[in-house]
């Protein structure tokens, strides 16, 4: 057995990564299942289940990258987990896990901002959620120690295909109420 001790920061790091993207997938399903008409006034309110879940999101990915400054093996400076292209560590998936978590940060505490910043200008920033969390995804699968693991991507598979697919669902405008039109067709001109 492997003494816990000097992989501490890394198996703390890592376990903060896991529910990250865990916690990410169903706030984004959440978010997703409330924007739209689906299940407005026809189910639990998800408001208080979404902030909770939002919250504990942003303090898992602050766990995953402060418990790295304990890492004796990437030894990383507070730069390379906090700052772009810094770290020479996968520097493109590190970059994009960095441009995740702090959009994701940024995005989920700008709920607490929306009487400054107005509630349409809010809702249209907010919309940037789900881009933050795929990136999330990507850097998972990109960097994680257990991304090519069959039970880390039986698990990521099972937490992003509900979000994957009510966004989709989003996308095509399911969910939102009844957006088709019936087009009138122009009658055949008479001839003369």
């Amino acid at each position: 057995m492997t003494a816990v001790t000097p992989h501490l920061f890394w198996i703390t790091s890592r376990a903060a990564g896991v529910a990250a993207l865990l916690l990410a997938s169903v706030g984004v399903s959440l978010g997703l299942l409330m924007g739209g008409k689906l299940m407005r006034g026809r189910g639990p309110d998800l408001r208080v289940a979404h902030e909770t879940i939002s919250i504990a999101t942003i303090v898992a990915i602050a766990v995953h990258g402060v418990a790295l400054l304990g890492d004796h093996f990437m030894n990383p400076s507070l730069a390379d987990i906090t700052v772009p292209f810094v770290s020479g560590y996968k520097t493109v998936w590190t970059t994009v896990g960095i441009v995740a978590g702090w959009s994701t940060i940024f995005l989920g505490l700008s709920f607490y901002a929306r009487r400054r910043i107005g509630a349409r200008r809010w809702r249209s920033m907010h919309r940037f959620t789900v881009l933050a969390w795929w990136l999330g995804v990507i850097h998972s699968l990109g960097e994680g120690t257990d991304a090519g693991e069959i039970w880390f991507l039986a698990m990521t598979a099972i937490a992003v295909l509900p979000a994957l697919v009510l966004f989709v669902a989003r996308l095509g405008g399911a969910g939102r109420g009844s957006s088709s039109r019936t087009i009138p067709r122009s009658s055949p001109r008479p001839t003369t």
